[in-house]
């Protein structure tokens, strides 16, 4: 990852500033740099973005266009952006105190500009004092403190400058009564899909959700439906709520029917793609959790062979797990 460009707005609600940069950040100073290459590969990798792109009146694609076009130069089309985000946030129910960061970046081959929101932190630190009475340690309030390169950053726009595809990650704010996302619905002006990780859960969801209608497993549904996954992502095709149908339920077509109406209740999109590796990594094993308290972890694709797992129905309604053929037991 190459850091191009970088600058850093101020919006501090608490005392009604906004400070915009007339300078970029010193990328050569170690310390921001690494700053924000954390907390952009955190970003690239986050299961939890989602995919959008810009509708025809965007005002802020207008202006990067500007940008990348060589009208206005970085540190205009920046202060541009953080109006666009300053203006809808001031009139927020709940206004919210951050540092905005923009930057311009390659990862890969491909050249990004990001939007960056960073929420001021509350913490507390050592004040070093010295008196007539000699030196004295305290502890004071920070008001605010960016937050720190291990944590991750809930709120961010990445945009390809080639394609102009955005991949986006926003929280729900309360402005003028209204719920709404500030950079997809405000200052991107822009429509976007679910993530991976929010595909996968609502695919998982209603996996389990037909079965138990229907009195059959859930927990096989939800394996059979991750398999689905797994296998598009290995073979790089998109896959359809037809073929979670087919995979899921098989020769239940009551069951399949079930399923397709509630993807379209849901919203659920023709095509779907879960490409995120880590999103795909995480659906490799499944996770049962008893009413006993007992917890498992098993491989996704030996939930459905009896050599390895067999759940029982017992007479009596409850349900028993076999585990088979195991050679070794690590306690950890």
């Amino acid at each position: 990852m190459i850091i191009k460009k970088a600058i850093l707005h101020v919006m501090d609600f608490n005392s009604d500033i906004c400070v915009f940069s007339q300078k970029e950040l010193e990328l050569s100073d170690y310390g921001a740099a690494e700053f924000i290459e954390k907390h952009l590969t955190r970003i690239m990798d986050d299961g939890g973005k989602k995919e959008g792109e810009f509708l025809d009146h965007s005002i802020f694609r207008q202006t990067l266009q500007r940008y990348l076009d060589g009208g206005i130069d970085f540190t205009e089309f920046s202060t541009a952006a953080g109006n666009l985000l300053y203006d809808q946030i001031s009139q927020a129910d709940e206004p919210e105190s951050m540092d905005f960061l923009v930057c311009q970046f390659t990862d890969e081959s491909r050249e990004y500009v990001g939007l960056l929101l960073l929420p001021n932190k509350t913490a507390y630190t050592h004040q070093v004092e010295n008196g007539q009475d000699g030196v004295a340690n305290k502890i004071i309030r920070y008001f605010t403190l960016l937050p720190g390169t291990s944590q991750k950053i809930s709120c961010y726009a990445l945009v390809d400058v080639e394609s102009l595809g955005i991949s986006l990650c926003d929280r729900k704010r309360s402005i003028c009564g209204e719920e709404v996302q500030v950079l997809p619905d405000k200052v991107l002006q822009c429509v976007y899909g679910q993530s991976d990780r929010d595909t996968v859960k609502t695919i998982r969801k209603l996996a389990g959700q037909v079965a138990e209608e229907y009195g059959a497993n859930p927990a096989i549904a939800a394996a059979r439906a991750k398999s689905c996954i797994i296998e598009s992502a290995e073979q790089n095709v998109p896959f359809t709520p037809s073929d979670i149908c087919e995979e899921v339920f098989r020769d239940n077509d009551q069951m399949k029917n079930t399923f397709r109406q509630k993807a379209m209740e849901a919203d659920m999109p023709g095509k779907i793609t879960v490409e995120n590796p880590k999103v795909v990594k995480s659906i490799r094993s499944h996770k049962i959790k008893t009413d006993t308290g007992i917890e498992l972890k098993i491989p996704t694709e030996y939930l459905e062979n009896s050599r390895y797992v067999e759940f029982i129905n017992n007479p009596d309604g409850t349900i028993s797990i076999a585990l088979k053929n195991i050679g070794k037991i690590v306690n950890r």
